[in-house]
């Protein structure tokens, strides 16, 4: 999968030295216990974060290590490099490294390849550096309205379930959307890197996000587990720049010709009183911030003027069921957000947005729209073995846009629906 290559004369531009790096610090006990055959390279690239202007290129590493991205728009002439510098210094870490791409241009084809290089520090000017590994050439293509037409895949509710990524990874491929969007629940709990390398950066060991980026959209499981707090340096928030926006970093708005892409961020299940998180949660706010993120988005041109909008967040908006729990008592586990609901359900009709995508309940549902609630709601199914494994996918064609539900283990349609332009 990782190719090896002498080292390149590129690297003259880099300073190596010992003020030349940053280390994010280590989450592991201490680097003696890295085994020394831990590869170098941990996975294959995961795409972020992707924008009109720019794209974030994660990757896995074993030991520490520095790293860089090679990118050009001539799959033999990689003419230009990003370094990933924050604030003078270049990226260190011995789990994930992670290089933002900047200055690209909108609905352009790139190609690009990851440089890792194994990086040792024996003391403050004594250190020792490795020769780099190069990955395979990958390539993207940057995100806008200017192509005709726009599509997406949504997988949700994996659960660390490696069968299911196994049918879930080979489907993408063949699907080959534009993005794939991860709706919440990746893992049971988040506990430790490896975990997230096996079940999300490397799922079923595939190369899932090579060429399609990943738009993670969090659901309650992940924001459980001693190490939730650290899981960004492998799932990245959003750089905005708007300062408002500074406390949504998980939400996200993309456009993909006719398609504008939302995503929103339910959080727990429960209320943030419940002794399930010992006073450690608080997001009861953060559904109120995101309510006004939602706002300002909807009213950006780029997104107002989409003829189709979709949106995603794991824990369903709307129940027909007037006693679903709302996630807003101590007993149980929410069937929907009802505060969630309250707040961004007007803005979303207020908006025309067509359709909400959500998840969590672990099997599939259909909500056509109401007179009061003018968006269709669409909840894919679970993790089981022998339960429902859906992929809901989208495409605009001749002015319509087409979602289709598809359950893997059975091999049956359960859905497709047609949507007009707004």
């Amino acid at each position: 999968m990782y190719s090896k290559t002498n080292r390149r004369n590129f690297l003259g531009l880099l300073t190596v030295s010992g003020f030349g790096l940053t280390a994010i610090p280590t989450l592991r006990a201490q680097e003696n216990d890295i085994q020394e055959e831990s590869p170098l390279v941990n996975s294959p690239p995961v795409l972020q974060c992707p924008s009109e202007t720019g794209m974030t290129v994660v990757w896995a590493v074993g030991k520490p290590a520095t790293g860089w991205v090679q990118f050009g728009t001539d799959k033999e002439k990689l003419d230009q490099t990003a370094f990933g510098e924050k604030d003078g210094l270049l990226p260190y870490h011995d789990q994930f490294l992670k290089i933002r791409l900047s200055g690209l241009k909108s609905n352009t084809q790139y190609f690009y390849r990851t440089a890792t290089a194994d990086f040792k520090y024996i003391s403050a000017y004594k250190f020792k550096r490795g020769e780099p590994v190069f990955s395979n050439v990958y390539s993207f293509t940057t995100s806008g309205d200017a192509k005709e037409n726009g599509s997406f895949s949504v997988i949700n509710d994996t659960h660390e379930n490696q069968k299911a990524l196994k049918l879930l990874t080979d489907r993408l491929a063949l699907l080959d959307s534009d993005y794939t969007i991860w709706n919440g629940d990746l893992v049971n709990y988040v506990d430790n890197a490896d975990q997230i390398v096996k079940t999300i950066i490397r799922p079923a060991d595939s190369s899932f996000a090579v060429k399609r980026p990943l738009l993670f959209v969090p659901g309650n499981h992940d924001y459980r587990g001693k190490w939730a707090r650290n899981l960004e340096l492998a799932l990245p928030r959003w750089e905005l720049n708007d300062l408002r926006d500074r406390e949504t970093t998980r939400n996200f708005a993309v456009r993909t010709g006719q398609l504008a892409l939302i995503g929103l961020d339910t959080g727990e299940d429960k209320p943030d009183r419940h002794p399930a998180w010992a006073g450690l949660a608080r997001f009861e706010p953060y559904r109120i911030a995101q309510r006004d993120w939602l706002e300002r988005t909807l009213n950006k041109p780029e997104i107002k003027s989409a003829p189709f909008i979709v949106a995603f967040c794991h824990i369903p908006i709307f129940s027909s069921n007037p006693n679903a729990n709302g996630g807003d008592i101590l007993e149980g586990a929410a069937s929907f957000q009802r505060q969630a609901g309250n707040l961004w359900g007007p803005i979303l009709t207020k908006h025309r947005v067509q359709l909400v995508v959500c998840a969590h309940l672990h099997h599939f549902n259909f909500d056509p729209p109401t007179p009061d609630r003018t968006w269709t709601q669409v909840i894919g199914g679970g993790h089981s073995d022998k339960g429902q494994i859906t992929v809901i996918h989208g495409q605009t064609n001749s002015g319509k846009l087409e979602v289709i539900v598809d359950e893997l283990n059975s091999g049956k349609e359960l859905g497709r629906w047609t949507f007009e332009k707004r």
